[in-house]
């Protein structure tokens, strides 16, 4: 499997992120440092109750765009709860 592109892994997890909460904004994504088969995903909390009011995600690049979908919003959904 091809893997997605940091435009794709973007545009995934801006949709992850909107539908978890309005106050989630995706920030930057870039692609891992080693081979690039993972990508780095910053999402900053608008109006966070608690620090860090920023999150960092690493997600593996080469797997669907539902499967992706679905690991960036449960890690979002973790790791956000008390802060939203």
């Amino acid at each position: 499997m091809a893997s997605l592109n940091v435009t794709d892994v973007t545009r995934i997890a801006t949709d992850a992120a909107r539908e978890l909460s309005p106050r989630l904004h995706v920030v930057g994504v870039t692609s891992g440092a080693r081979d690039g088969r993972y990508a780095e995903v910053i999402i900053d909390i608008a109006q966070c109750r608690q620090e860090p009011c920023r999150v960092f995600l690493e997600v593996f690049r080469n797997t669907s765009e539902s499967v992706l979908h679905h690991e960036i919003a449960d890690k979002l959904q973790r790791r956000v709860k008390t802060r939203l």
